[in-house]
């Protein structure tokens, strides 16, 4: 039977979080007979290819495909490209389904036809009891209606589905997006004109990743350099101002850039103030999305 919804998941070196993903993906309440997975491999070296061929072989509905590392887009895009469902449900390889998350997103799909809807996603606090509620902190904090229609701004590529035609249309991934961030709320931005983004909080899911404290400030910096990437795609008044390029913020930047004093402090003063930490990493965002610019400049 052909696969009416097809959950794409893009993987580079996840072997064990991985496995807890598929684990959760092949206990859903849809029937197989209905849903696939495909699962693109960006060139592991964890010994993640030898243990999914070993989930193909028990699941004849999951499908392994391995290529050259080209980054995060370029693994979407080949998972869409090979995808068999009129329905596209992108998730990662560290987000942990619910039992009711693939159905839930079809069934939106049988409601509301050519549409997009983005699931609810929770950060945990903590790995243990991690479906506790005292542990989950939603991506989306705003209150908003079940199937409410939301901003661009949300389409949030770990817990969302579309129809395969409207990606291919939109053109898909900007496989150039090769840095941490943006990739999707470019592709969501694009998507805007096509058709309108729902909010599906029935469709649940966890992020089954604890970002350490030590690497946010290197991840805020790459994502200031995917910034750019965006902008210059998009070089318009609203999109730099989403990507937080205002005179006041810019402002701030420059007075830190030009005191090494300055910097020094927050460095040192992040580590222990959850305010100078946001400070600093705001710093550090904007410092990449300008060096990154003064290179393609």
């Amino acid at each position: 039977m052909q696969p009416v919804i097809s959950v794409v998941i893009g993987t580079y070196n996840q072997r064990e979080v991985l496995q807890k993903v598929l684990d959760s993906l092949l206990d859903q309440t849809l029937s197989p007979d209905l849903y696939e997975i495909i699962v693109v491999d960006s060139s592991s070296s964890d010994g993640t290819e030898g243990k999914m061929y070993e989930y193909a072989s028990q699941y004849p509905f999951l499908r392994y495909i391995r290529q050259e590392n080209q980054g995060k887009a370029a693994a979407r895009n080949r998972g869409i490209q090979e995808a068999k469902g009129e329905i596209i449900l992108i998730t990662d390889a560290d987000m942990i389904a619910n039992p009711e998350l693939v159905e839930e997103h079809l069934l939106f799909h049988n409601r509301h036809k050519n549409t997009m809807a983005e699931g609810l996603t929770y950060n945990l606090k903590s790995y243990d009891n991690f479906k506790e509620p005292s542990n989950l902190s939603p991506y989306i904090k705003e209150r908003i209606k079940p199937e409410q229609k939301i901003r661009w701004s949300y389409f949030l590529t770990g817990n969302i589905s579309l129809p395969k035609q409207l990606l291919i249309e939109a053109g898909m991934f900007d496989a150039s997006f090769k840095g941490y961030g943006w990739e999707d709320l470019e592709l969501g931005y694009r998507l805007k004109k096509k058709t309108p983004l729902y909010y599906l909080p029935s469709a649940i899911n966890y992020h089954y990743h604890i970002v350490p404290e030590g690497d946010m400030a290197e991840r805020k910096y790459q994502t200031g350099q995917s910034a750019v990437l965006f902008y210059k795609k998009h070089p318009n008044f609203e999109i730099k101002m989403f990507l937080g390029m205002n005179p006041l913020a810019v402002a701030i930047y420059k007075i830190i850039n030009c005191s090494a004093w300055i910097q020094n402090m927050l460095k040192e003063y992040s580590k222990s103030d959850v305010c100078v930490r946001y400070v600093w990493e705001e710093y550090l965002y904007r410092k990449g999305f300008f060096e990154a610019l003064q290179k393609v400049c």
